[in-house]
């Protein structure tokens, strides 16, 4: 192998799947060094609150081959639910085996065949000394987590940043919360004697929790910190599902300040730690200062600060999502945290937000270079769906796209946008026939809003209503529904 041609083995990698390179590079030299251009093409790489992943990305800097094709590095960090148990993995195998003896006793007619053995196997898996191995995993993986909350990994970042800056010219920057998953598998290959040295559990349920949410935050600094501070700057930030405890930590508050001031594209999909029957007893969950969310205040003085930003994409928690529209789309909130960036923008999109209509077309007037506007489930409080396409279709924004739900009080119903690939999740696009997303009534909507056309929609009358036209009109891609 290591004589043939390179550009042979080259074509030879692209008839292979990615598992087959991975299994297949490890034979033989030639492919292990040839099969990187397949295997991380524009990768992107994961690190998660255990030391391990850490060393593994210092180990990445050094490999300046495969380390000149990374495009994204991301931080996953979480909370662990607060009663996982074992038990289901249990409940989930004796499931998966039951299923197989009944094939095989359709198939052999023997009731008896496998039966014990499956037993036999189940029991195995799961000795006496389960519950305590699961319970000292749970406990290694909450001081994991703490030694990545040092404030020296912050440091050792940045150092590896730099290192990696010398082979890869650019990164874009995640942050991800996601609930950490722990396998039967993990449990099976843990070895609780080597991890005796890290002391006992902690015997406050509440110390415990406290303590997870507080590590979590502190992932998440560190990794902002090292990134501002490395060679690489923040110039791309994507933030999916990140706490809005975040935004109003007290302790590194200055974090997020160098942030959002050097960031140029920011992504932002806020949302929250997992509710805590143990710390909503204490009351310190409350972020509502004189009636208004400390979260929401503080993102609208972030985004004041900002100097450089040119792309913003915002989704905010469905359930609070008119306490972040308050304080974004307001105008009697302005004073102090005038919208300065907003005339900067040239790219913007908007998920789950509420106004009303005069205020959203304040806040578009104010967005004077926008090129590229996507909003997706909005909710108008005044004013009507036409009203919107009218606006768009007067400013004639060279990309402009709505998505989503839109429920609108003075239409009395809710308008419904929809491509090829989502259509058919909704529940009323089946009471609609086609043409479908390329061809349908969002086609001509799209059309009126760039600019040409007219509007396809007929309008409000003093003594007509178009609801029933709207309806009639209305197929799988765009579709109005009655009723509020």
């Amino acid at each position: 192998m290591d004589k043939l041609p390179i550009e042979l083995i080259d074509h030879f990698c692209l008839f292979l799947d990615k598992t087959s390179l991975q299994n297949f590079r490890l034979t033989c030299k030639a492919i292990a060094g040839i099969a990187e251009k397949q295997l991380f093409n524009n990768f992107e790489f994961r690190l998660y609150p255990k030391p391990g992943r850490l060393h593994q990305f210092g180990q990445l800097a050094y490999k300046t081959t495969i380390a000149s094709r990374l495009e994204c590095l991301s931080f996953e960090s979480g909370i662990p639910l607060e009663y996982a148990d074992y038990k289901y993995w249990q409940a989930d195998i004796s499931t998966e085996g039951l299923r197989a003896w009944t094939r095989n006793w359709a198939i052999t007619g023997d009731k008896r065949a496998g039966y014990h053995l499956f037993h036999e196997g189940l029991q195995s898996r799961f000795a006496p000394d389960f519950p305590s191995r699961y319970q000292a995993l749970r406990w290694h993986l909450d001081q994991q987590a703490a030694l990545v909350a040092e404030p020296s990994v912050r440091d050792d970042l940045a150092r590896t940043l730099n290192l990696l800056k010398q082979s890869c010219p650019s990164l874009t920057f995640k942050l991800i919360m996601d609930e950490p998953q722990i396998k039967l598998e993990d449990l099976e290959n843990f070895r609780p004697e080597e991890c005796a040295s890290q002391g006992p559990s902690n015997p406050d349920p509440r110390l415990r929790i406290a303590n997870r949410r507080r590590h979590c935050l502190e992932h998440f600094m560190n990794f902002l910190d090292a990134a501002n501070l490395s060679d690489f700057g923040l110039d791309e930030l994507v933030a999916i599902d990140m706490p809005h405890e975040l935004l109003t930590v007290s302790a590194r508050k200055e974090v997020l300040s160098r942030v959002f001031s050097h960031v140029k594209r920011l992504d932002l999909k806020i949302s929250a730690f997992p509710h805590s029957d143990w710390l909503s007893r204490t009351g310190i969950n409350d972020i509502y200062v004189n009636g208004r969310n400390t979260a929401a205040l503080k993102l609208k003085t972030l985004l004041g600060e900002t100097s450089e930003l040119d792309s913003l994409r915002l989704e905010f928690p469905i359930g609070n999502a008119a306490e972040y529209s308050i304080e974004l789309f307001d105008g009697t909130n302005l004073d102090p945290c005038p919208r300065l960036w907003l005339s900067g923008l040239r790219v913007l999109s908007l998920s789950c937000f509420e106004c009303k209509w005069n205020d959203l077309e304040k806040f578009l007037a104010d967005g004077r270079n926008l090129e590229s506007l996507t909003m997706k489930d909005g909710r108008l409080e005044n004013g009507s769906m036409l009203d919107l396409l009218d606006y768009l279709s007067w400013r004639r924004f060279p990309k402009v796209e709505l998505w989503g739900v839109w429920h609108v009080q003075q239409d009395m119903g809710h308008w419904h946008s929809h491509s090829e690939e989502d259509f058919n999740i909704c529940s009323k696009a089946t009471s609609f026939e086609g043409p479908y997303a390329s061809y349908g009534l969002r086609s001509e909507v799209q059309e009126y809003i760039h600019g040409g056309s007219k509007c396809p929609f007929p309008r409000w009358t003093a003594d007509h209503s178009p609801v029933s036209e709207w309806e009639n009109l209305s197929d799988t891609s765009w579709h109005f529904v009655a009723g509020i």
